[in-house]
């Protein structure tokens, strides 16, 4: 999906809703019990579009129809409009940083889950690591580029816990033709919510390689912890 910044809550709405038409897609493919690790990861991705994120996309975009204010102020138990307007502040930065960790913690514990039932290496613990090696196992093409896409995600969520400051060494990605650029000891410019579901949707894509790899979707459970 080439990548759009939204310009409205229902056009974030919209871009959400690609992500868990792909959640569905992949639980479709794998066609797994819901108690396998490798379903669950997805299945909690899903799960925080659902809430975390949608929830918040919502007020928004109701909020966007001023007739909806005043029902909002009394929903929230809030005095007047700029109370709502540094409300929906906080909440954006909250739930993007929550969105965000929330959805690495899944799907890196989904592959941590199917290091170790594939049992050869054990799961280091460090997410890029786990990604590089679930990659050599299951024997993707383009190796470096698709952890370059799972990254991302990664970055993106350990910039936003760093108060939106990059403290790593530098490092630019382009997804499509959009540059995730990670300039040491300086704000990114690429973590609005369009850019965050760009990521993770891109990164969904390598998840789903990895799952329905010959190496991993041959094994007959993975115990979900």
């Amino acid at each position: 999906m080439p990548f759009k910044k939204a310009q409205s809550w229902k056009e974030r709405g919209l871009q959400l809703q690609v992500i868990k038409d792909e959640c569905n897609e992949i639980l479709n493919r794998l066609h797994l019990p819901r108690d396998d690790a490798r379903a669950q990861g997805i299945i909690h991705v899903r799960q925080l579009c659902n809430t975390l994120a949608a929830v918040t996309f919502k007020l928004q975009q109701n909020a966007e129809i001023r007739g909806n204010i005043p029902s909002i102020l009394a929903l929230l138990g809030l005095p007047d409009e700029n109370s709502l307007r540094i409300l929906f502040s906080d909440l954006n930065s909250n739930s993007k940083a929550a969105f965000l960790t929330m959805v690495q913690f899944a799907l890196e514990n989904c592959i941590a889950q199917v290091i170790n039932a594939i049992g050869t290496e054990q799961p280091s613990g460090k997410f890029s690591q786990d990604a590089n090696l679930i990659i050599k196992l299951c024997s993707l093409p383009e190796p470096e580029r698709k952890h370059e896409l799972l990254l991302v995600p990664a970055l993106l969520r350990n910039t936003l816990h760093a108060n939106g400051i990059y403290k790593w060494p530098s490092k630019a990605v382009i997804i499509e033709t959009t540059q995730f650029v990670f300039e040491k000891d300086k704000r990114i410019k690429c973590a609005s919510w369009s850019h965050i579901m760009h990521a993770i949707l891109h990164s969904l894509s390598v998840y789903e390689e990895i799952l329905m790899s010959q190496k991993v979707h041959s094994i007959q459970q993975v115990p979900a912890r």
